[in-house]
């Protein structure tokens, strides 16, 4: 029996590498942004006025993070 536990990637965690369907195509992670910062987003289906929130002010700061 495997009694190795699983944890969710900590800051400072080598990201995992996944096949990803995104609105620009599909995308291998991290290959895709290799040298580049990017962002996660997780939100439930229903898209809660909170994660709304959340997508609007990225998206208002965009010109910010090109930036960088």
């Amino acid at each position: 029996m495997n009694t190795e536990e699983k944890s969710l990637p900590l800051l400072g965690d080598d990201f995992p590498e996944l096949n990803v369907q995104t609105t620009q195509g599909m995308m291998k992670l991290p290959d895709a942004f290799k040298d580049k910062w990017f962002i996660l987003f997780s939100h439930p289906s229903d898209f809660t006025p909170v994660c709304t929130t959340e997508f609007v002010s990225f998206q208002k700061n965009y010109e910010k993070f090109k930036k960088t």
